[in-house]
């Protein structure tokens, strides 16, 4: 498109909708697969553990792929990226629903998880560069909307379409949504391309790569086959072996895959520091609340997503006013009210007992949902804010799979407390999980004094 005068693409926020349609897409991705597992392992003649990894296969391979994507995406534009990714992910649902056995089943979906590698870092990388500072909150405030909404309805909307139209129809109901993201983002994204050649740090992208891809199956299969068992430590091992390789060959090559420096920057790494946390909370409650609601307090499948639904709801509901707040005020403020709000929700849920009224606990999860939902946007900004242009693509890369890593280790961590102290300690061994949440947080109050505050940066933004 042609340039005009100085100032912000005026189809700024159609772009922006073109674009979220991609986080639907990965979202329901995930979240269809979840309700229709059942219906799918029943299907390919599968046990549980084995039919697991219908879910984990996709969160997996998407994770660990984020930062080479970002990396390409500063490299040769954020717009092919994303263009590249949503044709993969098209495709491989397309293909998915025709498979006849469960190996195929299984590749497709790390296909698909592939395919919506690039789209995450490059969303967020288009906001950096598209808007101007003073509206970056409200836009990833309409990423987070997006997310925690699609989170919310997707359970539901899988079981629907599981119910009345079989388990392939979940693949092939987002496909229109892929194909009306492609046709958007492409005739209205303004042309990004880097045609500059730059080397490309090989070694470094696959060592990362692997390293994060060894820890994150060993934390989900660890719990399973036991932490000192030898599939877990030579996982472990191999993780540390790439970690190491990884540092030495960035530390020595001119253009590295990642620029070490990037820790250096402390407001960067406050604000990834802090979606750790709120993955680490956000996740393992939703990993932990379940098992309390049915165990401790003895309620319905249906009983319980209905209290469940609380928290995304008001994640969702919170995200485009904390966005605004962000614009105004700037992103530490939301940030620390945010991880505060986390860790009081954290005491008020380390009260619950088998006589606590329904309607407390809703009220108690809908509270950690809003201190979430004033953290989700925020961070994400100030990462824009802080990262130069040229690297927000890694940069944005590898803030995602640390989120991703904190979705993944606090299921764990909490697992292992129960593990440890016992279900039939229970309140007690769910009370010490929630005062996790809350010791947890509060550390993280010390990190969130780093975030940006109100000041903002001079990044040039994209022009019509």
């Amino acid at each position: 498109m042609p340039a005009g005068d100085d100032g912000p693409h005026r189809l700024r926020w159609l772009i922006l909708g073109g674009l979220l349609i991609g986080t639907v897409t990965g979202t329901l991705g995930n979240s269809l697969v979840n309700v229709a597992l059942p219906t799918i392992m029943d299907h390919f003649s599968v046990d549980v553990g084995t039919g697991i990894w219908a879910v984990t296969i996709y969160i997996l391979f998407f994770a660990v792929t984020m930062p080479l994507f970002g990396r390409l995406g500063d490299m040769y534009g954020y717009k092919r990226a994303y263009l590249i990714g949503m044709s993969v992910f098209a495709v491989s649902s397309l293909l998915t629903p025709l498979t006849q056995d469960f190996s195929t089943f299984i590749l497709l979906r790390a296909i698909q998880g592939i395919g919506n590698g690039p789209i995450l870092p490059a969303i967020m990388a288009i906001v950096g560069t598209l808007f101007p500072p003073g509206e970056r909150g409200r836009a990833m405030a309409a990423w987070a909307v997006v997310n925690s909404a699609f989170h919310a309805v997707g359970p539901a909307l899988g079981g629907f379409l599981t119910q009345y139209f079989g388990w392939q129809s979940i693949f092939l109901a987002y496909l229109p949504l892929c194909i009306l993201a492609l046709l958007l983002v492409w005739r209205l994204m303004p042309d990004d391309s880097k045609y500059e050649r730059q080397p490309f740090d090989i070694l470094g992208a696959v060592t990362l790569t692997g390293a994060a891809l060894m820890l994150m199956f060993n934390l989900r299969v660890g719990a399973h086959l036991g932490w000192t068992s030898p599939t877990s430590l030579t996982l472990w091992g191999l993780c540390l072996a790439l970690v190491v390789v990884f540092f030495v060959t960035e530390t020595r090559v001119q253009q590295p895959f990642v620029d070490l420096t990037l820790f250096s920057n402390r407001a960067y790494t406050a604000a990834s520091s802090i979606a750790f946390v709120q993955t680490f909370c956000q996740f393992g409650l939703l990993f932990l609340m379940p098992l309390f609601l049915v165990v401790v307090r003895g309620y319905s499948a249906v009983q319980t997503g209905l209290i469940l639904a609380s928290l995304p709801v008001a994640m969702a509901v919170t995200a485009p006013v904390a966005g605004r707040l962000a614009d105004r005020y700037g992103c530490r403020l939301l940030c620390l009210a945010g991880l505060m709000i986390v860790a009081l929700s954290g005491l008020a849920l380390a009260s619950l007992g088998p006589a606590t009224p329904p309607s407390y606990i809703v009220f108690y999860l809908a509270v950690m949902g809003v201190g979430m939902g004033m953290i989700q946007s925020p961070a994400p900004t100030a990462v824009s804010l802080a990262v130069a242009p040229a690297s927000l693509g890694i940069a944005l890369g590898l803030f995602n799979l640390l989120r991703f890593l904190g979705g993944t280790l606090g299921p764990t961590v909490f697992a292992l407390v129960l593990q440890t102290l016992g279900r039939g300690s229970a309140p007690s061994s769910f009370r010490i999980n929630f005062y996790l949440v809350t010791v947890v947080a509060v550390l993280a109050v010390l990190v969130g004094l780093f975030v940006p505050g109100t000041e903002r940066t001079e990044a040039p933004f994209l022009e019509e």
